[in-house]
């Protein structure tokens, strides 16, 4: 009997150290994909670059005087309409596409006030001579695919001419239109330079402003937005043009949105399937280590001028819907 009992608790202590070995071998397994998830995700931000502010000249094509009243441009549209502007001019996107690279340096960077996502990314890549405007979830209802690529309609007669920052801020200018009036106000703009206030007109009782305000012609200067592109192609009526996201885009999987058009004179019908990238999702915990250093989740509404100011502003953790428009030039 003794020696039954000292056998069986031989055994039993084979078992238990057998157990303690199996849940070591476990947590380190967890902890090793742990990690390598990590790292896979720190390697795969590490490849978009890090933004120094709103207006980030990765290839070197514009100049201070460029910089300076395309800063002055999208502090305003943040201070007054709460909606954030970035710029990324880049040497290339890769090997994804100009509307894969957009989408996730959107997510990598978070413009927009999380939560409120509203926010504009213009990519520019001058090797392909790719342009995209990547548009937040929360701005889309606003500027449209169809209104994104009037944005960028307008960049493009600058950029073949090579003058990249006029470009970029006559563009800008039609978002910031269309942001103003949703948001029913008047931006105060100005420019800070001689050169760029070519793009204002002055009034006595409105220092700047548009040329289409200047005239007095708001109301053709909607229409023209409005019904540009947006013709029967029957009976030449005026189309409606609805925008449905069909299925949401996650961080697992892209999704899917839907352009209807109908003419309500004639009967006219089309829809337009295209699909969403999908999310890519930053690194949690402890702050995001890739951000832009001190100024990352900068100041929504409100913060004063660009003066002294070089990180970016209203990037706090905002996400791309995936619509927006793409170009070449």
């Amino acid at each position: 009997m003794t020696y039954l009992g000292g056998d069986w608790a031989i055994k039993q202590a084979r078992v238990i150290n057998h157990k303690a070995k199996s849940r070591r071998r476990g947590i380190a397994f967890f902890v090793t994909v742990a990690a390598f998830v990590m790292v896979t995700a720190s390697s795969v931000f590490a490849a978009y670059p890090k933004a120094t502010g709103n207006i980030n000249d990765f290839a070197g094509v514009l100049t201070q005087e460029d910089k300076s009243n395309l800063e002055a441009l999208v502090n305003a549209v943040l201070d007054q309409t709460g909606v954030t502007f970035a710029v990324a001019i880049v040497k290339n996107h890769g090997d994804e596409s100009i509307e894969e690279y957009a989408v996730h340096l959107y997510e990598a960077w978070g413009i927009g006030k999380k939560g409120e996502d509203k926010g504009l990314l213009i990519v520019v890549s001058m090797d392909e001579h790719d342009l995209r405007a990547e548009v937040g979830y929360g701005l889309e209802p606003v500027i449209t695919d169809a209104r994104a690529g009037d944005v960028l309609d307008k960049m493009i007669p600058y950029f073949r001419d090579g003058e990249y920052g006029k470009g970029l801020y006559a563009g800008l200018l039609v978002a910031a239109d269309y942001v103003a009036r949703d948001a029913g106000v008047t931006l105060d703009l100005k420019a800070e330079s001689k050169e760029y206030e070519d793009f204002y007109v002055e009034s006595p009782d409105m220092p700047f402003g548009f040329l289409a305000l200047f005239l007095g012609l708001p109301v053709l200067a909607i229409a023209y937005f409005a019904i540009r592109g947006r013709r029967c192609p029957r009976c030449k009526g005026r189309l409606t043009v609805t925008d449905r996201v069909v299925q949401q885009a996650t961080y697992d999987a892209g999704g899917i949105a839907r352009t209807i058009l109908h003419c309500p004179k004639c009967g006219y019908h089309e829809e337009k399937e295209r699909r969403i990238s999908k999310l890519q999702r930053p690194p949690t915990g402890g702050g995001f280590p890739l951000g832009p250093g001190p100024f990352w989740g900068g100041s929504g509404r409100g913060g004063g001028s660009s003066g002294g100011f070089t990180g970016p502003r209203g990037f706090g953790g905002g996400r791309s819907g995936g619509g927006g428009a793409s170009r070449r030039w």
